[in-house]
């Protein structure tokens, strides 16, 4: 009984130990820095002794690899679609080294080399030719359409990648053209040009993107990373394994060539259609509006899980902005496309008194909006918002538009519309923002005709 009791009051004497006393047990502290592993074994009156925690060889090359190629704090620093993005961009990009190999031999090829009698001066001036007719090609494009690469990300992107496809395919005929090799070989220059430029440009924005803590140049430069490992591996599958195989037969190189540009375009298309942006351009502002104006449920009530970004980017489609723009709202109309005399004018401004916009519908139902000088990104959200009301209420038939005249009835239309647009702006605008989009606004407002009313 007495060394029962003496066990019960050592036991109630170390669990109701003075938290200040110091303890006599000697700690074992273990350290981490990505693969590697450290532990400290700590004597008494000595200094903490240092010993290497071995881990297996393969789990030493996996973080290896991971610190090389992923951004630091992977997963847990960028979005979460970026490590399927990559894998498909990273299939791509081998798609496209290999069919650079079989491309350019066709085209050194059929600019003499390897014949005797060909000049070799001829074939490089002729190749210097080819590659300034594509630097003055892209330069050209880029001084049109620079400004919808920031609206349109996704497509130029995948239009990237597709007109690539387009300028290898051409390298590839070039040989068999005869006299116009040249034109066809310059073509083939061209193309891939704009695909690099435009390539770069969405590259940006999408990095920028994925960049979840600030870490927009370790992103980038993990990027840099994955595209040096996939060059040296195409590199080695190329030269030991796909350039054998594949040999001088033509009905073989042209077999590789359109499996790999079939699995070129897969793949960019998975990839590109797994990026949820965050930001509102024209395409899917019109698409939200619709679903918000569309809903079953009243528009105050319409559940922002439907607005989020990630059932947006489900509904979007490549063509989706080139449709939005022939027959979606007009943004950035001109007056005579709303207003056929000065007294539809009055009857315009008396109705958008207040408002950075006018719109009016046209008998087929697609809303031209003009946009004021000072109209943000906010103010074309709710002209396309208060678009998708109007054509709801209206059944697509509000009123003639262009030069028809304003009638009574189409005002008092365009004025309940713009009553039950401005009851339900605050709502879509907080289901957007609840729903993860950075702004109830648009991005890149257009920078088309803008007007004034004195």
């Amino acid at each position: 009984g007495t060394l029962r009791a003496k066990q019960k009051a050592a036991m109630m004497k170390q669990r109701y130990k003075d938290p200040s006393a110091p303890s006599t047990a000697t700690p074992e502290i273990a350290e981490a820095c990505g693969s590697r592993r450290v532990r400290y074994r700590v004597t008494a009156h000595q200094p903490p002794a240092a010993e290497s925690i071995a881990g297996s060889t393969a789990a030493s090359v996996f973080e290896a690899a991971r610190a090389a190629l992923l951004p630091e704090g992977y997963p847990g620093s960028v979005r979460p679609e970026y490590l399927r993005f990559q894998v498909y961009d990273t299939i791509q990009a081998a798609c496209s080294y290999l069919r650079a190999i079989l491309s350019t031999g066709a085209i050194l090829k059929a600019s003499g080399v390897g014949e005797a009698a060909a000049s070799p001066m001829a074939a490089a001036v002729a190749w210097v030719l080819r590659d300034g007719f594509g630097m003055c090609g892209s330069l050209l494009f880029a001084s049109l359409v620079g400004v919808g690469f920031d609206e349109n990300v996704k497509e130029w992107r995948l239009f990237a990648d597709l007109i690539n496809d387009v300028g290898l395919t051409l390298n590839m005929l070039a040989p068999m053209a005869g006299e116009r090799f040249f034109l066809v070989a310059a073509l083939g220059s061209t193309c891939t040009s704009i695909c690099g430029m435009v390539a770069g440009a969405t590259r940006a924005s999408i990095t920028a993107h994925f960049a979840l803590s600030g870490n927009l140049a370790d992103v980038s430069a993990k990027e840099g990373a994955q595209e040096t490992a996939v060059t040296l591996v195409g590199l080695l599958v190329g030269s030991y394994l796909f350039a054998p195989l594949v040999g001088e037969s033509a009905p073989a190189v042209w077999t590789a060539f359109a499996l790999l540009t079939a699995l070129h375009v897969y793949a960019n298309w998975q990839g590109v259609g797994c990026l949820a942006l965050l930001w509102l351009n024209r395409h899917r502002a019109v698409l939200a509006s619709r679903d918000w104006a569309a809903s079953a449920a009243p528009p105050s009530d319409a559940p922002p899980e439907a607005l989020s970004p990630a059932a947006l980017s489900r509904l979007e489609r490549p063509w989706g902005p080139f449709l939005s723009s022939l027959q979606g709202p007009r943004l950035g109309a001109r007056l005579p496309h709303l207003c056929a005399s000065a007294e539809d004018v009055c009857a315009l401004r008396d109705a958008f008194a207040g408002e950075r916009y006018w719109l009016r519908l046209d008998p087929a139902g697609r809303a031209h909006v003009m946009l004021s000088a000072a109209a943000d990104g906010e103010d074309a959200l709710r002209a396309l918002l208060h678009s998708a009301l109007c054509a709801g209420a209206s059944g697509g038939a509000a009123g003639s538009g262009g030069a028809g005249p304003l009638l009574a009835a189409e005002r008092r239309a365009i004025e309940q519309s713009r009553a039950r647009a401005e009851a339900a702006w605050p709502k879509f605008s907080s289901a957007l923002l609840e729903a993860g989009w950075e702004a109830a606004a648009l991005r890149n407002p257009p920078l088309g005709w803008r007007f004034t009313c004195e």
